[in-house]
């Protein structure tokens, strides 16, 4: 009995991570498109980019903490550290394109 709940609970856990996932994903498509899109109109990137990639870094990184831990916090391990892990990367992502730009 107990081993059928512990099967279950990890799928539940795996379905919740791939229900979530592309919610994740769309955050950092839209940081990102957002980043790429922040030069002014003659094309040229700078100080603007730079203001929008560490925009999105710290949003990233907030999100990674609040989605990863509330979900580890729910005792859903899988989950919470795939969010932890995707939100993070796109995270220092971001940083890396504001270190470039600014």
């Amino acid at each position: 009995m107990v081993d059928g709940m512990r099967r279950l609970s990890v799928w539940v856990d795996l379905g919740i991570a791939v229900a979530l996932l592309p919610v994740s994903a769309m955050l950092v498509v839209w940081l990102g498109v957002h980043v790429l899109f922040s030069g002014d109109d003659f094309g040229s990137s700078g100080v603007r980019t730079a203001q929008a990639a560490r925009r999105g870094a710290w949003i990233s990184g907030c999100a990674a903490v609040l989605a990863g831990g509330g979900l580890m916090g729910l005792r859903l391990w899988l989950a919470g550290a795939l969010h932890l892990v995707v939100l993070a990367a796109a995270a220092v992502l971001f940083a890396a394109a504001a270190a470039q730009h600014g």
